[in-house]
């Protein structure tokens, strides 16, 4: 008896050896772990991209910066894994036009991707003009097949923008051109270094479509960014006469300047309210009588041509009993 017990502990112990070698095995076979012998390839990852440089509210350059990165398809590497980074001839950029952090990119052993940094020199840039940044990598025999996925595009452009030497200051004067339909314009005088007021913003448009002579006020302020905005407050703006009684009115609005042409430009989006109201008469009127839900001002400060102003169609107006 004592016989049989001991074969089978040896069978039983032997079984379990024959288990534990097959666990092994099916381990190693399907393990993640680094295999310097492995097969792999190599590529760009968010290869294509487009992109804008910008302006900071002090009217500075803002860089456009990207992450440029490869990423190792197959399994993790035992060594570090170094990829060559080599400007296209077809770029339209120059060396002094970006940096990068590094000329290659290294993927550290164990993991499956790496990258450098991208920073653009926009002062060095032309203005306004779409220029390619084209990057090739170089893995030599890890090389992806796909040669689409050995090289990085991206367009970018300067933003066309020419600051304000004397900031508001350099805005004050008459403005021509169109405003809310009507072939008219405006003034400007300067209140503080970031702030104009702006007199006759709307006035043909309230006594010819609206039908209501402005009698008193007709100014208002509008505050100046350096980096190519405008806003008008909500504020009180004139007041006018309906049938022997006044209306006070209120005015608020946002838009854009430019400084890059013979002229500076402003463009902007209005509306003008009765006190405490939320929508303005353009919100409330549209789309049956105007075309859209604002106001807009769409001007040249002095020596615009007369054959550069814009036609309009004046919309129809509303009758009012």
């Amino acid at each position: 008896m004592k016989n049989i017990i001991k074969f089978l502990f040896v069978f039983i112990a032997a079984g379990a050896l024959f288990t534990s070698c097959d666990k092994l095995t099916y381990f190693e076979e399907n393990s993640h772990a680094p295999d310097a012998n492995a097969t792999y390839y190599l590529q760009f990852i968010n290869a294509s991209k487009t992109f804008e440089t910008g302006v900071s509210l002090t009217g500075g350059l803002v860089e456009v910066q990207s992450s440029i990165a490869v990423v190792l398809m197959g399994l993790p590497q035992s060594q570090d894994i170094t990829v060559n980074l080599v400007l296209d001839p077809s770029s339209t950029f120059d060396a002094s036009m970006y940096t990068l952090s590094a000329n290659t990119i290294t993927i550290p052993a164990g993991q499956t991707s790496g990258s450098v940094n991208f920073s653009t020199v926009a002062e060095n840039m032309p203005v306004g003009e779409t220029l390619k940044f084209v990057l090739n990598m170089d893995a030599g025999e890890h090389n992806n097949p796909n040669p689409a996925a050995l090289q990085l595009k991206y367009n970018i452009k300067r933003i066309e923008f020419c600051p304000l030497a004397n900031g508001a200051a350099d805005l004050v004067g008459t403005w021509t051109g169109t405003d809310a339909w009507y072939g008219s314009g405006f003034t400007t005088v300067l209140n503080t270094p970031t702030q104009l007021e702006v007199t006759g913003l709307a006035q043909d448009f309230m006594s010819d479509w609206w039908g209501e002579n402005v009698v008193s006020g007709g100014t208002c302020t509008m505050d100046v960014a350096a980096n190519g905005f405008v806003t008008i407050p909500r504020q009180y703006i004139f007041t006018t006469t309906w049938a022997g009684s006044p209306y006070d009115y209120e005015i608020a609005g946002t838009g854009k300047w430019t400084n890059c042409g013979d002229s500076p430009t402003l463009l902007i989006q209005y509306d003008i309210y009765y006190p405490g109201d939320v929508n303005g008469l353009a919100f409330t009127y549209s789309p049956a009588y105007l075309d859209t839900p604002y106001l807009t001002a769409d001007v040249t400060l002095t020596g615009k041509k007369s054959a550069e102003i814009k036609s309009t169609i004046l919309p129809k107006k509303i009758i009012r009993k």
